[in-house]
């Protein structure tokens, strides 16, 4: 049953473009995030998240440090030091998921956010790029199975984000 959905949708989805004309494709986001805007960005939000980077690095090389002490002393330890070990391991194998999510959560945060802000310039751009082209149908990347690269203008996009026209 799925495949003949698919099926379906893909021959409508044929048929539309077919009817369409001339046909681009573009990745907004890909383009945004590999602007020079992003990288400036990217930069920023490192050094404003300093300290919880270099947390996170910190805990890290404990646990690397704990972990390699584990197998290297693990069978002449005691069992009450394996086991004083094997949890401390634990607790900061905790703290480090912790701290590793908060970042995730502030880079998560950082990149809607930023993308929000980059959104109308970016609309800006592709109409341009749109306009200029005589394109009928611009899809988003992720929804095409396939394009030629003639027909992908995220390259075009990018460029224009850097240059700043």
């Amino acid at each position: 049953m799925r495949f003949m959905i698919a099926m379906l949708a893909a021959l409508f989805m044929q048929a539309a473009v077919a009817a369409a004309g001339k046909v681009g494709v573009v990745d907004m986001e890909r383009a945004l995030f590999l602007s020079e805007a992003a990288k400036t960005s990217i930069r920023q939000f490192e050094k404003d998240n300093q300290g919880e980077l270099d947390k996170l690095k910190g805990i890290e090389a404990e646990l690397v440090k704990m972990k390699e002490q584990i197998e290297k002393e693990g069978d002449v330890m005691s069992n009450d030091d394996r086991r004083k070990l094997a949890n401390s391991y634990e607790e900061k194998s905790t703290e480090f998921k912790f701290y590793a999510r908060k970042l995730q959560q502030l880079e998560q945060t950082w990149k809607r956010d930023f993308f929000q802000t980059q959104l109308p310039d970016l609309e800006r751009h592709l109409k341009a790029i749109i306009d200029e082209g005589g394109y009928d149908v611009v899809l988003q990347a992720g929804a095409v199975i396939y394009t030629a690269p003639t027909a992908d203008l995220t390259k075009q996009l990018l460029d224009r984000l850097n240059s700043k026209k």
